[in-house]
């Protein structure tokens, strides 16, 4: 006698389920014993920044840990509260839509750091300081905050006085706009919003997202490759911190644009990268992370466009390179630099 219709999507549903956590468990074997072995020395790390909001003015670290999710500060740098790359941002009240500085160039203006072990201290130009108290999910409400190809990723408002005091900068009105927490609590699921770019970059994943990042939660840029735009430019002040990296990386022996060849990456003794997604750039990069003034000639984007465009699923130029983090650990400023041998065919 035949299977009836329930049991059959039973078994079908369990068959599913083990098929999944099986290749989960295949996933996450074969990312941790493929780090390669043999490492060849590039250069060194430069500079080190971090973003606490998005599209806020970075902050420039000595050391920083290297988390799964993203660079936090660490305790030599602040012992009550470390704050994580990305770990806020600024979205609307009615959509729930973030904002970045694509829109509004002065946010990033906008500072953030800590004053105690409950409290933010926020700063911009012509505003009173707001210390917004670290949110939770049992006293704020929870935000689905919709970012980059309409992907819902999960914060926690930071309350009435936040929004009031984002909104009067950003838009010079009382209400509008809010902001919201990444507590870290939740990872990201990008399959069901960014399944092109996921079927042509094999090796990015779930795991290799950061907080409220673009998609990855780590990203390099070679300095020798922004002097080499800056050139092609002539006369320009284009520099690293148009692109808001993370890792800075300079050296005597390194080529422009060899980040784009770089498959595994360590840094220091002992945090391992890999090369995921080539980062791809947009409008943010034409502003002047000083002075938050858009360049009249859309620069750097105009001349990155007629050498670098990108034959991917964004049709948008590249320049340095986004990360996926495969071991966890320390880094500081001054570090070797290290990529993955290539191994020879036989």
């Amino acid at each position: 006698m035949g299977l009836n219709t329930v049991t059959q999507t039973v078994l079908v549903t369990t068959l599913v389920t083990v098929v999944t956590v099986f290749g989960t468990f295949l996933y996450k074997k074969w990312k941790k014993v493929k780090i390669p072995s043999n490492w060849e020395h590039v250069g060194h790390v430069k500079k080190l920044h971090l973003y606490p909001l998005k599209s806020g003015h970075r902050i420039e670290l000595e050391r920083a840990e290297v988390t799964e999710v993203g660079l936090r500060q660490t305790k030599d740098d602040d012992k009550v509260f470390q704050l994580r790359d990305r770990g806020l941002v600024v979205y609307g009240a009615k959509d729930n839509e973030f904002r970045t500085a694509r829109t509004y160039p002065k946010m990033v203006f906008i500072d953030v750091s800590v004053h105690d072990e409950n409290h933010l201290a926020i700063d911009a130009p012509t505003m009173r300081t707001l210390y917004v108290k670290i949110p939770n999910k049992s006293e704020n409400e929870i935000a689905n905050v919709k970012c980059w190809k309409d992907e819902k990723i999960q914060g926690i408002d930071c309350g009435d006085e936040a929004a009031s005091w984002f909104s009067r900068y950003i838009i010079e009105r009382e209400s509008g706009l809010r902001l919201a927490y990444n507590d870290v609590s939740q990872r990201r699921d990008i399959t069901k919003t960014h399944q092109k770019i996921l079927n042509y970059y094999k090796n990015l994943g779930n795991d290799s997202t950061g907080l409220f990042s673009d998609l990855s939660s780590v990203s390099l840029i070679n300095q020798l490759s922004v002097n080499d735009l800056n050139k092609r430019i002539g006369n320009s002040a284009v520099t690293v911190e148009n692109f808001r990296h993370n890792i800075i990386v300079d050296g005597p022996d390194l080529e422009p644009y060899d980040e784009d060849n770089w498959d595994w990456i360590k840094v220091g003794d002992n945090v391992i990268l890999r090369n995921v997604k080539d980062c791809t750039r947009c409008i943010f990069t034409t502003i002047n992370p000083e002075n938050g003034v858009r360049h009249p000639e859309r620069e750097p984007l105009r001349t990155l466009e007629t050498y670098r465009k990108h034959s991917g699923p964004e049709n948008s130029p590249r320049l340095g390179a986004n990360l996926d983090v495969r071991r966890t650990g320390f880094i500081k400023v001054g570090d070797p630099v290290y990529v993955a041998k290539k191994e020879s065919s036989t």
